[in-house]
């Protein structure tokens, strides 16, 4: 499932955003923010951080780690949680010759029996019944929120 939206400044500025993932709070209904593990800096392939999220009353946290990091162009990590793998997130940027566009992606990587087992728990543990149709809201806000952000300078 993917949503994209046009923003008014170059793809690398988008990128710089979108890979500090510490920010994401900023416009993401869902995720606050994020800490990094081991060094800071700007993203790499191999980073992990804890993401912090949270849906109505319920916080949780995630480990994610950065399976690509190619400034300008494209940003993607994979999330676990408790061990199993739960998620991936990309961000791909394109440039236009008004600004880019950045389009984000999710793909449910839940299979086999455990994550069949956690697909059936993540209600308890998230307070969200209908994963697709809250993340299909919660990219859009989430892209809104980064395009009004940047362009406004913020």
């Amino acid at each position: 499932m993917s949503e994209s939206i046009v923003i008014r400044v170059p793809p690398e500025t988008a990128y710089a955003a979108v890979s500090d993932v510490a920010r994401m709070g900023e416009w993401s209904p869902e995720c606050r923010g994020a800490w990094i593990i081991g060094r800071n800096g700007p993203a790499r392939t191999g980073m992990r951080f804890i993401g912090r999220n949270r849906a109505r009353w319920l916080p949780w946290p995630t480990l994610c780690h950065v399976v690509e990091a190619d400034p300008g162009r494209t940003f993607a990590f994979h999330v676990s949680f408790l061990g199993i793998s739960v998620a991936g997130w990309t961000y791909r940027f394109t440039p236009l010759p008004e600004g880019c566009e950045v389009h984000e992606e999710w793909r449910d990587r839940r299979s086999g029996p455990l994550g069949m087992a956690l697909t059936a728990v993540t209600p308890l543990v998230t307070g969200v019944v209908r994963r697709r149709t809250r993340n299909r809201a919660t990219m859009r806000t989430t892209l809104v929120a980064l395009r009004d952000a940047l362009e406004s300078g913020r």
